[in-house]
């Protein structure tokens, strides 16, 4: 089993190759806002690393967001033609909810990634990692009116604030928890959740 994941929905690029369940390939940069310039090298090179063509992979796992808009289309739009072209589903995965499988043994897990101002997405999820609350962009006071609804030991992923716990990625455990999640490519979406900045402005 071939696995390739792929993820630009902030300015950091990520890309792994996974053979049953062990990572050949790792690519994890910044690259100043210009994703779209490295994606599809990087897929080429983490293929041809491994004596491996475009069809020998078996699945493929795309960031959908929420993030940056721009970067958030460049893996989808790439990962829906490569599966479409490879005639093989694709598996949508959350930029935030992606990084909950590093951890284990708390009640709850909260992952965040702030924006501008005094709002922020997030999601909730228990200890099993089931959704809570799905992924959501709102104000920080609507947001700490959730959390104050949790009871038991709760880890907060963030790569800002104090007593936050720094995103961290387990490929292995993210690809067996997604695995039967699959999708025709034609249905996969950037996750924005928050209107681009001409429409905030109009309302």
């Amino acid at each position: 089993m071939i696995s390739l994941f792929l993820d630009t929905s902030s300015k950091k690029l990520s890309i792994y190759l996974v053979k049953d369940k062990e990572i050949i390939f790792e690519k994890n940069m910044t690259t100043n806002n210009d994703h779209s310039k490295y994606l599809v090298p990087l897929i080429d090179e983490s293929l041809k690393t491994n004596n491996l063509k475009p069809s020998d992979v078996n699945k493929c796992y795309v960031v959908t967001g929420p993030g940056s808009f721009t970067g958030t289309r460049i893996a989808v739009t790439v990962g829906k033609t490569f599966c479409y072209s490879n005639n093989i589903n694709v598996i949508p995965v959350s930029s935030l909810k992606q990084y909950i499988f590093s951890l284990d043994n708390y009640d709850y897990y909260v992952s965040i990634i702030k924006d501008k101002g005094n709002r922020l997405y997030y999601g909730i999820y228990d200890k099993d990692y089931n959704d809570i609350v799905i992924d959501k962009y709102n104000y920080l006071d609507v947001f700490e009116e959730d959390i104050s609804k949790l009871k038991g030991k709760v880890a907060i992923i963030s790569e800002e604030g104090e007593n936050t716990i720094k995103p961290k990625l387990d490929i292995i455990k993210l690809m067996d928890y997604y695995k039967d999640s699959e999708i025709n490519p034609h249905y996969l979406k950037p996750n924005y959740l928050k209107k681009i900045e001409v429409e905030e402005k109009l309302w």
